[in-house]
């Protein structure tokens, strides 16, 4: 069905841009501007960094949920 959709359709797309991937997982502006003018690191090697890296946002609200599980289980 699905297959079917996109080669009557011919949809397009696109792939994010490092930058974007960057942004998403959570880094600022700076942080990617940084990176970028270092010129040490090349295009795939940015889509690795951006990729194994933790959204710190993500990671801090399963944190606070396992501690108010701990808490309302101590009760």
């Amino acid at each position: 069905m699905i297959i079917s959709f996109l080669v009557i359709y011919k949809m397009h797309y696109r792939f994010l841009t490092p930058r974007e991937c960057y942004l998403l997982m959570g880094f600022s502006e700076k942080d990617y501007e940084c990176i970028k003018s270092t010129d040490l690191v090349s295009k795939p090697v940015m889509y690795r960094q951006a990729g194994n890296s933790i959204v710190v946002n993500v990671l801090v609200a399963v944190f606070n949920y396992i501690y108010v599980l701990t808490q309302k289980n101590q009760l």
